[in-house]
């Protein structure tokens, strides 16, 4: 008998149940996001609304085409330099890995002996799954005077 580890509900999961059981809306979406910012993104030619779409960024855009195209980062960084300041967006993403099983403890069971004299015990051993946490920069994006200047992405 194990121990199954329970993992953390994803925040996908939550907004669609949330959304679901409340009928609530604005969940992180692409087209959320572009509702948002309808001004901005009816302004822009279908092409690069298509570009932004697919999440896809390029030097001279602006903050609003980002958070369009990728959401909130998950750091935001102030940065000076010797021509000025600038602001560098940050964005992860998390993930587990699986990495087997780790022995936690023994589970004691006593039963009657069969025919009533004495007790028989019982132990097994206890399990846990083990996850690792990983956390991975996935694309930086440093702007100045309110526009990319910088898209420093990993590529995988």
């Amino acid at each position: 008998m194990g121990f199954i580890m329970k993992k953390p509900i994803s925040l996908l999961c939550l907004c669609a149940a949330l959304t679901a059981a409340f009928g609530l809306t604005g969940c992180d979406t692409f087209k959320s996001r572009a509702e948002e910012k309808s001004g901005v993104f009816d302004a822009l030619s279908p092409r690069t609304q298509k570009r932004l779409e697919r999440g896809k960024i390029n030097p001279g855009d602006t903050m609003d085409m980002v958070y369009i195209a990728l959401g909130d980062p998950d750091e935001k960084r102030d940065v000076a330099t010797a021509s000025g300041s600038s602001n560098v967006w940050i964005y992860r993403t998390y993930w587990e890995q699986y990495e087997g099983s780790a022995w936690v403890g023994w589970h004691r069971e006593i039963e009657p002996a069969p025919g009533g004299r004495g007790y028989v015990i019982f132990h097994e051993p206890i399990t846990q799954d083990v996850y690792r946490t990983h956390i991975d920069e996935v694309i930086r994006v440093t702007f100045a005077d309110g526009k990319v200047t910088v898209v420093d992405q990993n590529k995988r």
